[in-house]
């Protein structure tokens, strides 16, 4: 993850370059109202164009400077995704269960990761909260492939068998857990139509419809994310 530093701290050039526009020099400074790292590169620039002094700094304090700006970055962008997810909790245990398409982003001997395409969240089902007969798990390749037996629902049926590997789609049903503002995720059976009785789920959608709504009023628009950049 690129971090901002100060450039008099590293002897290397080529640790100066920014991956993401490939140039190899790059610093960056906007309207300094809010990030403390715009300030400072305000302060070097006008240093640098002859407008004030430079600033009365050594790169070792300057770089602790740089290293808090990281900290402080870092803890922002995770309470906003905290606070998100638990938004998010919040309307699965009201408006839940969700149904959605999902498509596999990993998958392990024991579990496996999908992503939600509907609302655009990660999660995480395990095998053993699943009504499977067995599973099975073996690399094709370097391609993971995990083999699912599920237990038929009526005795006279047989075990359903679903092959599943990364960025295949499922479908999945979120719903809230019993621990406060948690949710979870499950996979449904092959050839599942419709886990929903069509008059809940109407109601749900309903639900979701004004939720989303709601969502819409209260989001505070976020102010985008510039590239971290050198002192």
């Amino acid at each position: 993850m690129a971090v901002y530093f100060c450039s008099g701290m590293l002897q290397d050039q080529a640790q100066f370059r920014h991956y993401a526009l490939n140039v190899p020099l790059y610093t960056h400074f906007t309207s300094p109202i809010r990030r403390f790292a715009d300030v400072l590169v305000h302060r070097l620039l006008a240093a640098a164009l002859g407008y004030r002094e430079p600033p009365d700094v050594e790169p070792d304090a300057l770089q602790k400077q740089a290293d808090h700006c990281n900290d402080r970055r870092m803890a922002s962008n995770r309470v906003q995704e905290l606070s998100t997810s638990l938004f998010f909790a919040i309307l699965v245990k009201e408006s839940g269960p969700l149904e959605s398409e999902a498509m596999l982003l990993g998958v392990l001997n024991q579990a496996f990761d999908v992503l939600v395409l509907h609302y655009g969240v990660q999660k995480c089902i395990y095998c053993n909260a699943l009504p499977l007969r067995s599973h099975h798990f073996q690399k094709m390749g370097k391609k993971p492939e995990l083999t699912l037996v599920w237990e038929p629902e009526d005795v006279e049926q047989e075990p359903v068998q679903q092959v599943i590997t990364i960025f295949s789609l499922v479908e999945v049903v979120l719903q809230a857990e019993a621990p406060a503002l948690k949710y979870g995720a499950i996979l449904k059976r092959p050839g599942t139509e419709g886990l929903l009785d069509p008059q809940v789920e109407g109601g749900v959608r309903s639900r979701l419809s004004s939720r989303r709504t709601e969502a819409a009023s209260l989001a505070q628009p976020s102010s985008p994310t510039a590239p971290p950049t050198g002192f």
